[in-house]
């Protein structure tokens, strides 16, 4: 294979993870929109539902009592979005996150085993592949870092998401009026 075959052959392959990537970001970017536009549409009929149950209330003790209904289902609903909206989010890293370790791992054995046929009749060969090792290996330790930190960052991001459902849910409770108070 020659030079310009190897470097066609591995420009595609670094597209297809691109375009791989970017069909995978859509992905949970659609399924976020698509759980959102359920939640409203779910709220709207819930809300039209419950306005028509509080006009024929045949009394106030009856009115609260609705209320009361709707505001004590509301942590888990609460809840369960939070979850799903965790789920996307943990869905859509972990496949962001295999694909570029996949990615990296090929360009690397794709770069080692040029450098190596390049240099295999080159007088002194065995310092600069050895050279080379090193500095992939350094890039080895970048890489390993940058992985911790973005998976902190998605932890942290998943931890938010949670927090604020939780947060969300004491805030409902407390607001929950109890009948006969």
């Amino acid at each position: 294979m020659s030079k310009i075959d190897q470097f066609a052959s591995a420009s595609q392959a670094s597209l297809d993870t691109l375009f791989g990537l970017s069909r995978q970001a859509f992905q949970g970017i659609e399924q976020l929109a698509a759980l959102n536009l359920q939640a409203a549409k779910t709220s709207l009929a819930e809300l039209e539902e419950g306005t028509q149950a509080a006009l024929s209330a045949k009394g106030p003790a009856e009115f609260v009592q609705l209320q009361t209904a709707v505001l004590q289902a509301a942590p888990e609903k609460i809840r369960a979005y939070s979850r799903q909206v965790k789920e996307i989010f943990t869905t859509a890293t972990a496949d962001q996150r295999a694909a570029l370790e996949a990615q990296v791992t090929d360009i690397q054995a794709n770069f080692l085993a040029a450098v190596s046929g390049a240099l295999k009749s080159a007088p002194g060969s065995e310092n600069i592949r050895s050279l080379v090792e090193s500095a992939v290996a350094a890039v080895n330790e970048a890489y390993s870092g940058a992985k911790k930190a973005i998976q902190q960052a998605s932890d942290a991001l998943e931890a938010n998401v949670a927090t604020r459902g939780e947060t969300a849910v004491k805030t409902s409770k407390r607001s929950v009026p109890t009948i006969g108070a």
